[in-house]
């Protein structure tokens, strides 16, 4: 059955892998920290009410966004805020054609393998969607002339690598932004480097700054009250305090932006798709007959993701009430999983 289909959608949170290395990085920000912005959690409430957030397997093609369309539609009472990855395997490929534009010369640019799917990908999807090429092609000049600049330079240093990778993030949400607008969903694209992520100068693995917050309430807000429009953000960037250049959160950053909206807004959930069913204490595919774990604390899903279960890192803890992770599976029947930030009393569950 598939996810757009189902009308009872259940929320659950993330699967454990076997098999898969947990991002678990060193969290800077307690809880305290991470309190909701002051000065704009009345604001939010007029406007916004949750961040939602679509990794690149949720719109690696035509049908996906159309299906990732539709579940915003499943929530009308929403007013949400849109995040939004690369489509899937973009961010490699992009990667690739940097390196081997390195190695060839700037007529042979054109001639690269993994610049040709990106361009296949991008057009074809918007082709499908019956969309306007113009979208995009001012970003797929920009890119083929990044890439012979690099083929000229023989050199890819961490800063043209955030920039070169940006673009998978900036021509996502620019179709489905447009998508969203033809079938009647008033939506608004945003380079997250364009609305206040300020960040520092650690290209690749930048940090978010405390100015950040102030800056993206006052302009999401301020757009939201000139003409309601969903906000269509990339995900994963920022730009540089010193340096002013666009600047990457490391993998897994788009998540961080939509923690990062949600503390701005002062909102209490975040919506995050995931093509998995639950957080489960064991390995699902050893031990049968499993269900998920009906709720989790930060700490025992951080304590899962140790021992290599796929989950968020510490480092992406969001300082909301509970996340809500919306399975794209959707089993209407199946058991659910709620993952509160603070620890509940021994003993304790709502």
């Amino acid at each position: 059955m598939r996810a757009s289909s189902c009308k009872n959608t259940r929320l659950v949170a993330v699967r454990c892998q076997g098999e898969t290395v947990a991002q678990v990085k060193a969290e800077k920000h307690d809880a305290t920290a991470l309190a909701p912005a002051r000065g704009y959690q009345e604001k939010a409430a007029t406007g916004f009410t949750v961040v939602m957030k679509f990794g690149g397997s949720s719109v690696a093609s035509a049908q996906l966004m159309r299906d990732a369309a539709e579940r915003i539609l499943n929530f009308p009472d929403e007013k949400p805020v849109v995040v939004v990855s690369a489509m899937a395997e973009t961010t490699d490929n992009l990667l690739l054609a940097g390196e081997k534009a390195v190695s060839c010369g700037a007529p042979q640019v054109s001639e690269i393998h993994e610049l040709s799917v990106i361009k296949e990908l991008h057009l074809g999807t918007i082709d499908d969607l019956g969309l306007d090429r113009f979208i995009i092609s001012d970003l797929l000049y920009q890119l083929e002339q990044l890439l012979k600049g690099i083929a000229m330079m023989k050199e890819l240093t961490p800063r043209t690598r955030d920039y070169l990778v940006s673009f998978g993030e900036c021509m996502s949400t620019r179709i489905f932004a447009a998508y969203l607008n033809k079938i009647g969903m008033k939506a608004r694209q945003y380079d997250a480097f364009d609305i206040g992520f300020i960040t520092t100068d650690d290209f690749t693995n930048a940090d978010i700054l405390e100015v950040t917050y102030p800056n993206v309430a006052k302009r999401l807000h301020g757009d939201w009250m000139d003409y309601p429009a969903i906000p269509i953000v990339t995900g994963f960037l920022g730009k540089g305090t010193k340096s002013g250049a666009v600047t990457t959160l490391g993998r897994g950053g788009s998540d961080l932006t939509a923690v990062t909206i949600g503390k701005a807004l002062g909102l209490r959930e975040m919506h995050v798709w995931k093509d998995v069913d639950g957080m489960f204490t064991y390995v699902p595919n050893i031990y049968a007959n499993l269900t998920p774990a009906p709720y989790l604390t930060s700490d025992e899903s951080a304590e899962l993701a140790y021992f290599r279960a796929q989950s968020f890192s510490v480092r992406r803890q969001y300082p909301a009430s509970v996340y809500r992770m919306l399975s794209e599976s959707c089993r209407p029947l199946w058991p659910s999983t709620m993952q509160f930030v603070r620890p509940l009393s021994s003993g304790t569950r709502p």
